[in-house]
């Protein structure tokens, strides 16, 4: 029997394992057969499952602030918690679970984290009235907002954008579904936080983002009812300014989920999913007219939706959610093609998604990736900046 045999050079073997994603080819001339196998991923996890507790489902939030790494958690039993890092290795808890509160009252999950105006701010929810917590050392954490803006209803504050100089925070509510706060000071004077959006029907805002080709605020809406899909702009943030420009699941009714929202090279980018034909990626330069940018689940009829939508190494990635073998990391690595950039659930189908564009940063010139893993507690991926390209190896034909 004829075999192929690989011979690689040790020294450029070493070099090319160095790198993340480089795709390793080697041709047989003879026959025209192009060889290919995967070089050994760069993802690498930088926590233990849970941060060391299995209940703690889910790395849900990740920001950068003041030299260290912030990562929010996912705890239904024991209450969130956040935890940083200066190296994004080693992990310090820089809250008690639940900020300290009873269990019946600790708030379950920290749905994002963003800075502004010299703070770091923390949104829950998942369970009792959500909150908003800041802290100006990483350490010391204050309540600014309790009990849903004084409504205990208000359950989930789910997303936060900076816009105009002002924090913005997309909240909802059990029966009418979204709204739109805002603020000037950030504190705990609730006269300071204005309302400036309210819906009318039971939804999660899932994106919220500046577009600045046309300096307009967006935000993705996904119904709690199965209502189809919904974008909607505001141009100055305030009450009366907000308008759908979406309204109708990009014309499939089907498109009822939602997901992340960036900006990459002139075009307004937002994750979708349709419960028929599965994942799906929308792009607008003015907010009015959307393109499809991908094959619905990308070939994968168990890939829902993208849920979030991200920019590393001026390349447009996302992150689709699959219960079935496990998040898939996709990037448009030439702005022509697709390529998958992670083994399915980075090699554990449990991990089966990410909570949008809030469990992504960039810290260090590394990528970094929260999973919600509800059987081994949530984990933490690393992608460190690579240099991606096509090397062709020499074959050796050997003959028995």
């Amino acid at each position: 029997m004829n075999r192929i045999k690989l011979t690689i050079w040790p020294m450029l073997f070493l070099i090319l394992v160095g790198f993340a994603d480089v795709k390793l080819f080697a041709r047989d001339h003879a026959h025209n057969i192009e060889a290919m196998t995967q070089a050994v991923s760069s993802w690498i996890q930088v926590n233990n499952n849970g941060f060391g507790n299995q209940q703690t489902e889910e790395v849900s939030a990740l920001e950068a602030f003041n030299n260290h790494l912030y990562a929010g958690t996912s705890n239904l039993i024991d209450g969130a918690q956040i935890f940083r890092s200066t190296d994004g290795v080693t992990w310090t808890a820089v809250t008690d679970p639940g900020f300290g509160s009873a269990h019946d009252t600790a708030p379950p999950a920290i749905l994002d984290m963003m800075v502004f105006d010299g703070y770091l701010y923390a949104t829950t929810g998942r369970g009792n009235a959500a909150q908003i917590w800041r802290t100006v050392d990483g350490v010391n954490w204050a309540r600014v907002v309790n009990a849903g803006f004084g409504d205990p209803d208000v359950v989930n504050m789910t997303v936060l954008a900076v816009y105009g100089s002002q924090l913005y925070v997309g909240a909802a509510k059990q029966d009418t579904g979204v709204q739109v706060w805002r603020t000037y000071t950030g504190d705990g004077n609730l006269s300071n936080w204005n309302q400036v959006a309210t819906g009318t029907d039971p939804a999660i805002m899932t994106g919220l983002s500046v577009f600045n080709v046309d300096g307009g605020l967006y935000a993705a809406v996904q119904s709690e009812t199965g209502a189809a899909a919904q974008i909607w702009r505001s141009y100055g943030g305030a009450l009366g300014t907000w308008t759908a420009v979406v309204s109708d699941g990009f014309g499939n009714n089907n498109t009822t989920l939602t997901g992340g929202l960036a900006e990459f090279n002139g075009y307004l980018y937002v994750g979708a999913g349709n419960i028929v034909d599965g994942a799906q990626l929308w792009r607008s330069n003015d907010g009015v007219s959307w393109q499809q940018m991908i094959t619905p689940g990308l070939g994968d009829p168990n890939s829902e939706k993208v849920e979030s939508v991200f920019i590393f190494q001026n390349q447009l990635y996302v992150g689709v959610k699959n219960v079935s073998t496990g998040i898939e990391i996709w990037r448009l690595a030439d702005g022509l093609a697709w390529e998958q950039a992670n083994l399915d659930g980075f090699g554990d189908g449990n991990n089966a998604g990410t909570n949008g564009h809030n469990a992504t940063a960039e810290f260090l010139n590394q990528l970094y990736l929260g999973t919600a893993n509800a059987v081994d507690g949530g984990e933490l991926w690393r992608k460190p900046l690579t240099l991606n390209e096509r090397v062709y190896l020499p074959v050796v034909l050997r003959m028995p």
